[in-house]
């Protein structure tokens, strides 16, 4: 598996060479960048575990890690130390292009003695033109006591929210390891309150832990920006009273806010749901896998192993409700598409967006037209389907016997193999002639347009078939034959690069499918589906 780009292909010894084998994960608890400076807190697991499991390993002392970032097609190392419980941080410089949104996607690769993981996080940014940073150091019973508030501070808070070129952080020891669910429930206390939005920082209970997390803060916006201390937590007077004794009067200041004690106010407090990184469709989304599109072409359906599923935990962090149905790899359309609607009535009964790549396109065609969704679908978005058809699937069904024995010794296996017929030309003509549009779907479609030293390798000979026969194309399907409904556009991507699970990218692919699929979550959400 290869999501990031960061993975190369050489087998190491001792180091799992698929997910599925793969015991670690990192769950990341902040990424922040500004400037040239790139700040990374996260947590190394084992199983599911954090505390001591390298201990198992017959470890006296914790592993070094080796972190690389990838982010908007830069890239950046470091190196950083794991704790006890698991925890670690790492500094780098790094600069990006400037972004208008405040967030992009980061893909990391984490490597050490014991192996490798490889995950992605949101980075945030605060405005390119921050000349002060105002950081706001919570009560410890802030997050447990939202029905409470600061009235002196709201107000002076808001004052600075509105004023240009300020950024607000706010800082809140958690309550347990839960850093999702604390994470939730800090937006939420802050909503509830009514303040200003902002950065928002979870640190432990230990002052030596906030004091760290400020420095670090300090460290982010040297030389750029001013930064103001605002303590409303009384047993951290003395601690960050010391600490910014030891800045200078231009790296940090404590500010203190007149009237900003703690108190519950008496008029009723507006509980709202926590602000959100990214835009919430209206519907649910289901995203349907094309041909062939999980665990590395083995013919079982493992558990969270389409090509869609990195999708799902970023997704669910944001509130965004999706399915990711797995139909077999190489049936018919027809067939596909029962699978696919048993799988969405058994998971919800509410009106849906279907996002669809490759073949999976055709299944969600026909299970609109044939299958009686067309008063559940609201949309349809397809990426590099072969609405049309596709030459390469022609020429197998002639070859195949011959250059390609993989489909004969599946036929003998009695696998259904009737998904390569469905997508020849003349089959897909009548699937079209058959299978009109309904017109209360809205139809939105993608195609793949890229020459020839930007495919993966085993993408070359195809695209050297297709592209006399039918042009431009991503090595497995043409331009002409994904245009469908309201034509969005073309990105340049191979067949393969379009899907999250990365798998068979060419060495130094930077097209990042996870911010194209959030993009296209968030196009549905502003057309109001």
């Amino acid at each position: 598996m290869n999501p990031a780009g960061l993975v190369d292909t050489t087998l190491r010894t001792g180091v799992p060479t698929s997910a599925e084998d793969n015991p670690f994960e990192v769950k990341w608890h902040d990424a922040i960048h500004f400037g040239r400076r790139l700040w990374l807190r996260g947590k190394l697991l084992k199983n599911g575990n954090s505390r001591n499991w390298w201990r198992l390993s017959r470890r006296s002392t914790p592993p070094s890690l080796k972190i690389s970032a990838r982010i908007s097609g830069c890239r950046a190392k470091a190196e950083a130390a794991l704790a006890v419980d698991g925890s670690f941080e790492a500094l780098l410089e790094m600069r990006l292009p400037p972004i208008r949104r405040g967030w992009r996607l980061a893909r990391y690769r984490v490597e050490f003695e014991e192996g490798i993981a490889e995950s992605c996080s949101v980075v945030l940014s605060p405005p390119a033109g921050t000349e002060r940073v105002v950081v706001v150091v919570l009560p410890i019973e802030f997050v447990s006591s939202p029905e409470t508030g600061l009235v002196a501070l709201r107000h002076w808070l808001r004052e600075q929210h509105a004023a240009k070129n300020r950024t607000i952080v706010y800082l809140a020891c958690q309550a347990d390891d839960d850093s999702t669910r604390n994470q939730a429930e800090l937006a939420l206390a802050i909503t509830a309150s009514q303040f200003p939005a902002g950065m928002q920082i979870i640190v432990p209970r230990q002052p030596e832990s906030l004091v760290k997390a400020i420095d670090r803060l300090c460290w982010l916006f040297a030389d750029r920006c001013r930064l103001d201390l605002v303590n409303i937590e009384p047993r951290f007077d003395d601690v960050l009273a010391a600490f910014t004794a030891t800045k200078r009067n231009e790296e940090v200041e404590l500010v203190k806010v007149e009237n900003s004690e703690w108190h519950t106010e008496s008029s009723t407090v507006r509980q709202s749901r926590p602000t959100r990184s990214i835009l919430v469709p209206r519907f649910p989304v289901v995203f349907c896998h094309g041909m062939l599109a999980f665990s590395m072409l083995k013919m079982y359906r493992p558990e969270d192993r389409n090509s869609f599923s990195r999708l799902r935990p970023f997704f669910r962090e944001r509130g965004i409700h999706a399915l990711f149905p797995q139909v077999s790899a190489t049936s018919g359309v027809a067939d596909r598409a029962v699978e696919l609607r048993d799988q969405i009535l058994a998971w919800t009964n509410e009106p849906i967006n279907l996002i669809a790549h490759s073949m999976g396109g055709l299944d969600a065609r026909y299970l609109i037209t044939h299958l009686g969704f067309a008063n559940r679908v609201k949309s349809l978005t397809t990426i590099s389907t072969p609405h049309r058809g596709t030459y390469l699937a022609d020429w197998f069904q002639e070859n195949f016997r011959r250059r390609v024995p993989l489909l004969l010794a599946l036929e003998t296996l009695g696998i259904n193999v009737k998904g390569f017929s469905d997508c020849r030309l003349e089959p897909c003509k009548r699937f079209n002639e058959e299978t009109p549009d309904h017109p209360d779907v809205a139809y939105f479609s993608y195609a793949g347009d890229v020459n020839c030293q930007r495919l993966t390798p085993v993408l070359r000979r195809a695209w050297c078939l297709l592209t006399p026969v039918e042009g431009p194309n991503d090595g497995m399907v043409s331009v002409a034959s994904s245009r469908w409904g309201e034509f969005l556009g073309t990105i340049h991507a191979d067949h393969f690069a379009q899907t999250p699970d990365g798998v068979f990218l060419r060495e130094g692919e930077d097209f990042d499918a996870v911010s194209f699929y959030v993009r296209i979550v968030e196009d549905l959400a502003r057309r109001g589906f």
